[in-house]
């Protein structure tokens, strides 16, 4: 597939329908265990938050691997979401879940949506998901993101 710099829009809302479903199963998932009468409230919580942190990482992956094909250039200044979640998802794959230090892969920490730098640790809560994800589908979409 050739690279693009626009995506068609029943395209890209059915990619944001998934991940909104993704989330939404998280969700329910995370709230049905809580509500399980019988658990070990204080080793489902630390059970609940390590998953919380593989399956936005994970999430960040499936989002760069839907629009994987656009065209970098069309990214604009390091440091915006479209640029973040491709240098999250290629950090969590190629660098061990560690943000990469790569002149290419730059990320302005004061311009990013989660303000991550160099040799940080990727885990990212549902609300850090959301927030990088909204910037993302904003950008993706053409409007503009807010910085954080």
């Amino acid at each position: 597939m050739l690279g693009t710099k626009e995506y068609e829009p029943d395209y890209l809302d059915a990619c944001r329908s998934r991940v909104e479903s993704q989330v939404a199963m998280f969700r329910e998932v995370a709230q049905a265990a809580r509500d399980h009468g019988d658990a070990d409230v204080s080793a489902l919580e630390g059970a609940l938050e390590s998953l919380e942190y593989e399956y936005f990482n994970n999430m960040v992956i499936v989002l760069e691997g839907y629009f994987i094909h656009r065209l970098s250039s069309s990214e604009g200044q390091a440091g915006k979401a479209l640029h973040e979640v491709r240098v999250l998802a290629r950090s969590l794959v190629e660098n061990g879940g560690t943000v990469m230090a790569e002149p290419e892969l730059t990320l302005d920490p004061d311009r990013t949506v989660l303000g991550l730098r160099a040799g940080d640790p990727i885990t990212l809560t549902l609300h850090q998901f959301r927030r990088v994800s909204d910037a993302f589908f904003r950008e993706i979409q053409g409007k503009p993101s807010g910085d954080r």
